[in-house]
């Protein structure tokens, strides 16, 4: 197998880029409190990026247990639009990597790296995806 078909692969495994960005979406949200200062735009915005991390992570979760059994959990309605939707709000925590002060962790480059990724395929599954 080539570099090549073993890396396409990866890329392909939507259930796992599911999981990736449902879970940076649900730790993200323990973010807002410090990143926005406006009460209901931090509650606002923490239910959305609660409803779209839990609703990847259940697709995502339900994608692996159906390769895996056979038979699944039900899936997200709408599966293309709340992946579209959680790739482009995944997209817009970058910005808290920006600026100089916007480090929360020591391990940054990493979750950076993993929230690009998952954002961009993310985006991709929702446009692209059948």
């Amino acid at each position: 197998m080539s570099y090549y078909n073993l890396l396409r692969q990866v890329f392909l495994m939507t259930w796992l880029w599911c999981i990736f960005a449902g879970f940076y979406l649900v730790a993200y949200s323990f973010w807002l409190p410090r990143i926005l200062v406006s009460l209901p735009l931090v509650i606002l915005a923490l239910v959305v990026t609660l409803a779209l991390g839990l609703g990847l992570l259940l697709e995502g979760f339900s994608r692996a247990i159906r390769l895996q059994t056979g038979s699944s959990l039900r899936g997200l309605p709408s599966r293309r639009t709340w992946i579209l939707l959680g790739g482009v709000v995944l997209l817009a925590y970058v910005s808290v990597y920006l600026p100089p002060g916007g480090r929360v962790v020591a391990h940054w480059p990493l979750d950076l790296g993993i929230t690009v990724m998952s954002g961009i395929i993310m985006v991709f599954y929702g446009v692209f995806n059948k």
